[in-house]
């Protein structure tokens, strides 16, 4: 709380590496709260998972009830996300916020109407509506129960966010709402918010580039090619179909290779042929899309393809563009390689505090989201949790490098996981480096009461899962990186030996080579930023599922060798028990033995 104070009075930034349980949420929230409101200044909290988002609204609740603070705090989400009119639901995100506008233009939602108003009288009304509910307001209520009171008087909750953010000392939200510039410009114009103004807090700062980079990036494929042709043609607007043009244009191109770089002027060629100008043609298919939503309730991929194509030409320094087959389906991709271009607005700030359990090395952060250096301050703090509760296992003989991977070596690792489950008295999480290897393995494996995510669940879904484990204990199943591995709050001890199933390195394709390629002209570290760093990151964080709070105990097993190399091994605690094993079965049942639990 000091540190975070200290570089907040004195304008500089703060990358911090603790412990997950250790207190980051309280700590950062109550010291910028302390300087935002002695300064008159707005805190942003920025965190990806929605359930952090109500721990931040708690966190600032109970700081206002113990001091007795005139403060305020609006949990916000996206137009799409707090919607209440039924037919917009089903829409994607393109087609919701291009009919959204379109109704709010023509006065046809009355949520809208309610909540906002056109023309004086109705804005008088809608005023009148909002300063009720403000009244009942308190500090701050979390996004569902705000979208309730909306529900309840017929007014649009994400307005009434905007509105309570104009009054409000803390705004809760997601990344993208302050790293994208279109989306930060017109928040910050209708909350009246002055960047130069705010404090900005980033939980869970280790996903930020990433997340970043891939909202930057955008993608077409042969599939939303043929929903476009079908749209146009059952609107009878097409007189040639094109969707084969894309794939003979995808297929000469690439010839006998899977992937290959390609520039923007042939898709350009490509769109050309269609009729018209990129710019009239990216209006028609806008106007196309809307009408097709309008006639069927349905998505519409042309507007999916408008969208490509507006964002095409841009940016040719800092993305890749790429062009891929599988068997003959073809996508075509623009990547986005720094995320700097978005999170560079962080220095415009009084300050920025970014924290994470997993945010080493502090020195790659700092680089890639493009921080100041000489207002950045880097600290990594050291474990309160006792360091033997905790035994850290690295399997010898086991390892999922490609190369290695066939039938034997997935048996090996089934039986290997069987046995630690075996010794693991209560719940044991297994994460593996990608659903192809987890499918190869979850079959042979004889474990019982197996949970198992796979790569198509929503998070819903995916909620029921961690109920399901919860309540049962037994075997979670899921991917390092994925929504099981990361922000997940495993609070009850469910979680008794981890076992990290090989290194979730990125597939080395066109995509990774030139992210290495970038990161080495502009840092000279292009193989640990762009590949090693953030595949060894994900084991850390699946890693730290089980161990929430200071009286947890947990075995976390490494199922692969290549841990105990240099390159790997950095991410490993050098004051806790660490210990090379061909059998760590045997050490995850000791452990267990030793802690009284077998």
């Amino acid at each position: 709380m000091d540190d975070i104070y200290s570089c907040i009075a004195s304008n500089k930034m703060l990358l911090a590496q603790a412990p997950t349980g250790s207190g980051k949420t309280d700590a950062s929230l109550s010291a910028a709260i302390t300087y935002a409101m002695e300064n008159d200044l707005t805190v942003f909290f920025l965190t990806p998972k929605i359930s952090q988002h109500r721990i931040a609204m708690e966190v600032v609740q109970g700081i206002a009830k113990k001091h007795k603070l005139d403060l305020r705090a609006v949990d916000l989400v996206g137009r799409k996300n707090s919607c209440l009119e039924e037919s917009m639901l089903e829409l994607d995100a393109d087609a919701f916020y291009q009919t959204c506008e379109k109704k709010r233009k023509k006065n046809q939602c009355i949520y809208h109407q309610r909540a906002k108003g056109s023309g004086r009288f109705e804005e008088i009304k809608a005023d009148f509506l909002f300063k009720k509910m403000l009244k009942q307001y308190g500090s701050g209520k979390n996004h569902e129960k705000l979208m309730a009171l909306a529900l309840k008087n017929r007014a649009c909750p994400y307005e009434w966010m905007l509105k309570l953010g104009s009054v409000s000392n803390v705004i809760i939200a997601d990344y993208l709402h302050f790293m994208m510039p279109d989306i930060r410009a017109s928040l910050m114009q209708k909350m009246k918010k002055d960047i130069e103004r705010t404090i900005v807090i980033v939980d869970e700062a280790h996903n930020l580039g990433k997340r970043v980079r891939e909202n930057l990036s955008i993608s077409l494929n042969s599939y939303i090619m043929r929903r476009a042709e079908k749209e146009l043609q059952s609107m009878q607007l097409l007189d040639e179909p094109f969707a084969d043009n894309f794939d003979s244009w995808a297929r000469e191109r690439l010839k006998d290779t899977q992937e290959k770089v390609v520039s923007p002027l042939g898709f350009n060629n490509f769109i050309a042929a269609l009729g018209g100008d990129v710019d009239e043609t990216i209006a028609w298919l806008g106007e196309a899309g809307l009408q097709f939503i309008e006639q069927t309730g349905k998505k519409s991929a042309c507007i999916r393809l408008a969208k490509f194509m507006a964002f095409w030409d841009s940016g040719d320094e800092e993305c890749v563009r790429i062009l891929r087959r599988k068997g003959e389906f073809f996508s075509l991709s623009k990547r986005f390689l720094d995320p700097s271009r978005a999170t560079g607005i962080l220095n415009s700030t009084v300050s920025a505090i970014l924290m994470s359990g997993t945010l080493a090395p502090l020195e790659m952060h700092k680089d890639v989201l493009g921080l100041d250096s000489k207002r950045t301050v880097m600290k990594e703090y050291p474990s309160p949790f006792d360091k033997d509760n905790i035994v850290n296992l690295i399997a010898q003989g086991i390892t999922t490098k490609y190369s290695k991977r066939d039938e034997n070596n997935y048996k090996t690792i089934a039986r290997k996981i069987d046995d630690i489950v075996l010794g693991t008295p209560g719940g044991t999480a297994v994460f593996f480096p990608s659903y192809g290897v987890m499918k190869h393995v979850v079959p042979i494996m004889q474990s019982k009461n197996m949970i198992v995510q796979n790569d198509s669940m929503r998070p819903s879904e995916v909620k029921e899962l961690i109920d399901e484990f919860s309540r049962k204990q037994g075997v979670l199943v899921g991917v390092q990186g994925g929504s099981l591995a990361e922000g997940v709050d495993f609070s009850k001890g469910e979680i008794k030996t981890a076992v990290i199933v090989g290194i979730a390195l990125d597939e080395m394709n066109l995509e990774t080579e030139a992210l290495i390629d970038y990161y080495q002209d502009k840092y000279g570290k292009g193989w640990e930023y762009g590949y090693l760093y953030p595949g060894t990151i994900k084991a850390l964080q699946a890693a730290g599922r089980g161990r929430r709070k200071e009286s947890d105990q947990v075995a976390v097993v490494y199922m692969d060798e290549r841990f105990k190399w240099k390159k790997y091994n950095w991410i490993f605690n050098r004051d806790e028990r660490t210990i090379l094993t061909p059998r760590p079965e045997h050490y995850v049942k000791a452990f267990w033995e030793e802690k009284g639990n077998i």
